[in-house]
This record gives structure tokens, C-alpha cells and sequence, in this order.
């Protein structure tokens, strides 16, 4: 009975930390204003899986960057797009999507397009390979960069397995020494 149980918590704590494990990858992304628009998204490369749920959030949500002059309005924003009563500019739809110019959005081909913004954000359910942009139709003027930094959440049932593992594990422990002492 001991040895089961032993086992027991050592199999949920090995879980636990292979589940804690994959949480820990995360990657960061450098979108550009100017190359990484609707017309040419920044390819990632990563791969998204729809049992996981992803965390998206700007290294520096105050950072600005820019759709362009300043004439007549300002065209500066953060990754959460000109503001479209402050400028007049107003926003952009393409595909069935409107997100306001100079946005951060994501893109799979199999979920379309999402807005980011300065996040963060969890987002689940999304599959394939990951796309981002900088969001405007007209984008040879634009300059600046965001920082995206995508990290795959773990789920919480994972956590809680990860929890009573380490229970278990202590449990495991108080039990031999209270046997040592008797």
C-alpha cells in the first residue's frame, strides 16, 4: 500500500512538471510598422495547438509607433491602434475583421484575423501558424516597432495535478519520518 501510494504522488509530481515544463515556452516577436503590414505579416513560425491557451502580451504596451505623418492629425499610436474619434482616421475592415489602423492583430488561416492590441491577452482555441501585423492598408510611411512576447498558458487542470502531486509528495514524506520516529 505505501509503495502505491509512493508511486502514486511521484507519477502526478513528474506530470505536473512536464505540464509546468511546456508553460515555460514562450517566444518573443518583433513587429515592424512598416514591413510586417496585411500585406506582408511577420510569419512566426510557431505553430498553434487548439487544446492550448496563449498568452500575448507587448513587452512595452507604452511604446509608440506610427501609421505616418502627422498631417492633419496624429497618426502615432500604442499596439492598440489610432484612436479613431482623437484622429478622424477611423478604423480598417478587410475580410470581415475591423480593428482601428495601426493595431497589432494576429492571423491563422484557419481562425482569420484577432486583435492583440497591447494586451495581455489569453487566447484559446487557435490553430496554426501564427502571422502578425501591423494594422493598415497604406504602409510604406510607417515606422516603429511593438515587442510581442507568446507564451502557451497552462491549463488548469494541469495546475491542480501539479498541486496534489506536491501534496502527495509531502503527505509521502511526513509519513516516513513519523514512521522513523515511532
Amino acid at each position: 500500500m505505501k509503495l502505491s501510494a509512493v508511486l502514486f504522488g511521484a507519477a502526478i509530481t513528474i506530470a505536473g512538471s512536464i505540464a509546468m515544463a511546456g508553460a515555460a515556452n514562450a517566444a518573443a516577436f518583433t513587429v515592424e510598422a512598416l514591413s510586417d503590414s496585411i500585406a506582408s505579416p511577420l510569419d512566426t513560425g510557431l505553430i498553434l495547438n487548439p487544446a492550448l491557451t496563449y498568452d500575448f502580451a507587448v513587452a512595452n504596451p507604452a511604446n509608440i509607433w506610427s501609421a505616418g505623418s502627422n498631417s492633419p492629425y496624429s497618426r502615432d499610436s500604442t499596439a492598440n491602434g489610432i484612436d479613431p474619434v482623437a484622429s478622424h482616421y477611423g478604423q480598417w475592415t478587410q475580410n470581415g475583421f475591423t480593428a482601428n489602423f495601426g493595431a497589432l492583430v494576429g492571423f491563422t488561416t484557419a481562425d482569420g484575423y484577432f486583435l492583440i492590441g497591447t494586451g495581455p491577452i489569453d487566447l484559446s482555441g487557435l490553430t496554426g501558424d501564427l502571422q502578425l501585423m501591423y494594422w493598415d492598408n497604406n504602409y510604406p510611411d510607417n515606422s516603429g516597432q511593438q515587442v510581442l512576447d507568446v507564451s502557451s498558458v497552462p491549463e488548469p487542470v494541469t495546475l491542480s495535478l501539479f498541486g496534489a502531486g506536491l501534496v502527495g509528495a509531502a503527505a509521502m514524506r511526513r509519513r516516513r519520518k513519523v514512521g522513523k520516529a515511532a
